[in-house]
Parts: structure tokens; sequence; C-alpha cells
């Protein structure tokens, strides 16, 4: 029986570090300096589901800048039923507050976490999932 507490408990108390971990950087993410992002390009976008096959999520493709340099980011909204050309269109020119990394000006992180009744799918933190646009 100990064994078996074991091999549930190791990998529970590992993932749990994780998860931790992962809270602490989206935390000190939000305590980076913003800068306000423009949304350059929206289109629809096709990936592998984990349980329902493919899924099309609206994906958007924003820059910003920092100290007179560009830089640039994508992100994703889901779970989006029904991704109609009119989401992207007013999307299209949005403008949004990234926050950056001070020491690395080309990481962000999108505080929002939701954009239009949608989650905001992005490269960092617990929040990313199989989703995020490659």
């Amino acid at each position: 029986m100990a064994i078996s507490s074991a091999a549930v408990g190791v990998p529970v108390a590992i993932f749990g570090l994780w998860w931790w971990k992962k809270q602490r950087e989206i935390d000190g993410a939000r305590q980076w300096p913003q800068t306000e992002a423009t949304i350059e390009s929206a289109t629809i976008e096709t990936y592998a589901g984990s349980r329902s096959g493919t899924v099309e999520l609206p994906t958007f493709g924003f820059s910003y800048g920092v100290a007179g340099q560009y830089y640039s980011g994508r992100f994703s909204l889901m779970p989006y039923d029904d991704p109609r050309e009119s989401l992207l269109v007013r999307m299209a020119g949005r403008k949004l507050l990234v926050h950056y990394d001070p020491e690395h000006p080309e990481i962000w992180f999108i505080s929002d976490a939701i954009i239009e009744g949608c989650k905001v799918q992005q490269k960092m933190g617990p929040r990313l999932v199989a989703l995020y646009p490659k």
C-alpha cells in the first residue's frame, strides 16, 4: 500500500511544484513594465485538439515598441465556437497593453485573461495549453 501511495504522491508533488513555479512567473510578469501593442494581423488557424479532433481559433499577431526597438508576438482566443470574420475585422488595429521583461523586451505577457469574451492563449504559464500558436 505504501508503494502505491508513493507512486501517486510523487507525481502529484512534482506537478504541484511545477504549477507553483509557473504561478510565480505569472505574478512576476504582472510586475513588468507595460507598453501599448497594436494588433497587426488576424487569421483563423486550425489546431489539433486534444479530444475533439481539430479546432479553429482566431489568432492575432501584434507589435510593440520598447526603447526604439520593435517586437512582435501572437496569441489566440478560445474557446471560440464560431470563428467569424467579424471578430477578425473588429480586432484589426486594436490596441492592447502588454507587459514586457525589461531585461529581455522580446519576452511579453498579456495580463488580460479575457478579450472579446474569450480566454487569451499565450506562451507563458499554466494557462498555456497545447493550442498555443507555434
